[in-house]
């Protein structure tokens, strides 16, 4: 992967893992709404992830010379 890519993965999962800390906020509220049937710490813990693996991989691209 490139920097380009990296960043975009980055970023993408840093808003997984927000979008599911607030549907899993959003569920506790209303446990009947449409929204509470969604796995939101699947979402949350893919989005974790993404964002580990992309930081692990910044990091080594930034710091190859």
């Amino acid at each position: 992967m490139d920097i380009e890519t990296t960043w975009l993965l980055l970023g993408a999962g840093l808003g997984l893992a927000a979008a599911g800390a607030l549907g899993g906020v959003a569920r506790t509220r209303s446990p009947l709404a449409w929204h509470a049937h969604l796995p939101w710490n699947g979402v949350a813990f893919v989005g974790v992830a993404a964002a580990l693996l992309a930081a692990v991989h910044l990091f080594n691209l930034l710091r190859a010379p």
